[in-house]
């Protein structure tokens, strides 16, 4: 799937939320950084452990989790979320993606979120700049 295309110097694919396995192994073994959203939720969760379990199986350690739609304090879920990752040596993003009405209007309007007229919109887009900086910046 993606080895045929090395040869270019920045590629970003987003997959499905649940790819083949084959799929999933090629791209763990051919990307330089794969990044895993985490959604602090019980569900969500589950799926993080089994992603985690997979990259485990195929010996990857070119990923790194990004907490999304991480509710405002006081709740805690982000936080116990990140604190379970770090106390497993799981890479983790520095940058959280805020829950933000902002991202569901924009999805709804098909606009990026930096284009909505919420005043939440510019915290939204931040919160991507920052992420998009860590990747870059290692």
């Amino acid at each position: 799937m993606v080895s045929h295309i090395r040869e270019h110097k920045n590629i970003v694919i987003d997959t499905e939320g649940n790819p083949t396995d084959d799929d999933f192994r090629d791209l763990a073994q051919n990307c330089d950084l794969l990044v895993i959203p985490a959604v602090p939720e019980s569900v969500a969760t589950d799926g993080l452990t089994h992603t985690l379990a997979k990259l485990n199986e195929l010996k990857s350690s070119r990923y790194k989790v990004l907490l999304t739609m991480v509710p405002p304090k006081p709740r805690t879920e982000g936080e116990q979320l990140r604190t379970m990752l770090v106390e497993n040596d799981v890479p983790v993003f520095t940058t959280e993606i805020p829950r933000l009405a902002a991202f569901e209007k924009a999805a709804a309007e098909g606009v990026p979120v930096y284009a909505v007229k919420d005043h939440r919109a510019a915290r939204a887009w931040e919160a991507y700049e920052s992420a998009g900086k860590e990747i870059c910046n290692g």
